[in-house]
């Protein structure tokens, strides 16, 4: 077995389930299982895939804050600046595949993220932020309405021949949002 440590949680992946993987607290007081909150087992399947995903029906999970109040769980999401990019350097390092493929961007399926945060500072566009941020909640409904349509990414592909000239312009959402899904694995 392999493991791999992202914050609070470990993460072992089991050579004889390809993609499964087991997340357990660090430390005591940290992380969902800490706070009493199970994971699916392993050999869940989402979409026919063996691979271990947050069950989408928990969406209202709770983190222990420092203060002892739980808080709201938080995710990741894709902003506009990645339409027209998708650099898909964050595919690569996330623990659970929980990216799906539009025709030019990106998104993180809300209910499969660990927030892990390891995809965001992967990302040359600086498209991915934490959903705590303020002004993200268009943000979060976009991610969670796309995965739902588009096919899952596991793979990284190479980025559009002219991503570096969109990179960092503003109003790609209006200009070139597209709602066709990608081609996924």
């Amino acid at each position: 077995m392999k493991a791999v440590v992202f914050g609070d949680l470990a993460v072992t992946i089991r050579p004889e389930l390809r993609l499964t993987k087991e997340i357990e607290p660090v430390e005591a007081g940290l992380g969902r299982q800490a706070a009493g909150i199970p994971f699916p087992g392993a050999g869940h399947t989402s979409k026919s895939r063996p691979c271990m995903r947050r069950a989408k029906a928990l969406p209202h999970l709770k983190k222990p804050s420092k203060s002892g109040v739980p808080e709201p769980a938080m995710t990741y999401v894709v902003t506009d600046n990645c339409i027209k990019c998708k650099y898909m350097d964050c595919i690569e390092v996330c623990p659970v595949d929980c990216f799906y493929e539009g025709e030019n961007m990106l998104v993180i399926h809300p209910d499969e993220c660990i927030d892990c945060g390891v995809c965001e500072p992967e990302c040359p566009a600086d498209a991915i932020k934490p959903d705590t941020e303020s002004g993200l909640d268009k943000w979060l409904q976009i991610n969670s309405e796309y995965a739902e349509k588009w096919p899952n990414i596991t793979a990284k592909k190479e980025p559009p021949a002219d991503a570096k000239s969109f990179d960092g312009e503003a109003g790609k959402f209006e200009k070139y949002f597209s709602a066709e899904p990608g081609e996924g694995d």
